[in-house]
């Protein structure tokens, strides 16, 4: 794959990138070669797999797993078990609302709102965005680059605080509905102040910490979204899709890579027909993508994989 346009854009301010598009596009490949990039020019990264089809090792080589491994200087990588991580970060909640009483109506409405969330579909995204809560506020890394699954998955992702804002905005609102009952048990059996008190500081810092992701993924400054697709109508169709989305939502698109072009070629027909036919789709990619970049990525005729591949890729993708 070679970059065939100029003007790269700003790397060093957002300290989170998320790489997105339809299955099978490359971006796996373009986020490795970013995380790379990065890390090579000295800035701490760690990049993560949030598709419960992890590709990250392969691209990289390497064993990672949820534990993470080191793959170079600066760079670390993590593929997340999203049902282990959803165990322990509800665990804490759960035990708030034990322990503010078993018998209560509000602790037992929480719990059973909870309880199917750990199988329900999105937990994957749920778990990426505390892991992008912490990334904002991290003093380990300078950047946090996010390999999402597929499109669908990581608009999931990216509307999730909208989501659970208003989940969260009912549990303190049926807590605070309920809070006679509270004050009526305090009377009856004294010490259950400590356990409500800690549900209700325990629904409002997760309250917090949503805002907290809604504010940085609608701030370009801190986040850089980066949509990969192919010069193929099928996938065009679909980034179109996404980036009307994501501006219904307030979410600033960064870059828009055209991956997989057909080189130009002078001594091949066929070749020279598919280029004609990716020129065609490139100009309906730049009408729809407004005055976001569009970086071109040709066609490489080998697999990019391991550092050093990524490495030079990154650094023509970036240049």
């Amino acid at each position: 794959m070679d970059a065939t346009t100029s003007s790269a854009p700003a790397l060093e301010g957002p300290r989170i990138f998320f790489f997105s598009g339809k299955g099978g596009v490359g971006k796996t490949t373009l986020a490795a070669a970013t995380a790379s990039h990065l890390a090579r020019r000295g800035r701490r990264v760690l990049i993560t797999s949030t598709d419960p089809a992890h590709n990250l090792a392969d691209v990289f080589d390497r064993t990672i797993g949820d534990r993470g491994a080191e793959l170079a200087a600066n760079l670390r990588a993590l593929e997340i078990d999203a049902s282990a991580r959803w165990a322990a970060a509800t665990g804490m909640l759960r035990g708030a609302a034990e322990e503010g009483g078993r018998r209560g109506r509000l602790q037992r409405a929480l719990l059973d709102t909870m309880g199917p969330l750990g199988e329900a579909p999105g937990v994957d995204e749920m778990v990426a965005m505390e892991l992008m809560i912490e990334a904002a506020s991290s003093k380990d890394y300078d950047a946090v680059i996010f390999d999402t699954a597929p499109t669908g998955h990581a608009l999931r992702l990216l509307f999730l605080p909208q989501m659970l804002d208003g989940w969260l905005g009912k549990m303190l609102a049926l807590r605070d509905a309920f809070s006679w009952v509270g004050r009526t048990v305090r009377r009856i059996l004294p010490g259950r102040r400590a356990g409500e008190e800690a549900l209700h500081t325990g629904l409002t810092s997760a309250r917090q910490r949503v805002e907290a992701a809604r504010a940085a993924l609608t701030d370009p400054r801190r986040t850089h979204f980066a949509l990969v697709t192919i010069p193929e109508a099928i996938s065009v169709l679909e980034s179109e899709r996404t980036i009307r989305q994501l501006k219904d939502h307030g979410i600033p698109l960064g870059t828009l890579f055209v991956n997989m072009l057909q080189p130009a070629s002078d001594t091949c027909p066929h070749c020279a027909a598919r280029r004609a036919i990716h020129e065609r789709e490139i100009g309906r990619i730049r009408a729809i993508s407004g005055e976001v970049p569009v970086r071109l990525v040709e066609c490489h005729p080998t697999v990019i994989r391991g550092l050093e591949a990524l490495a030079q890729l990154g650094e023509r993708l970036w240049a």
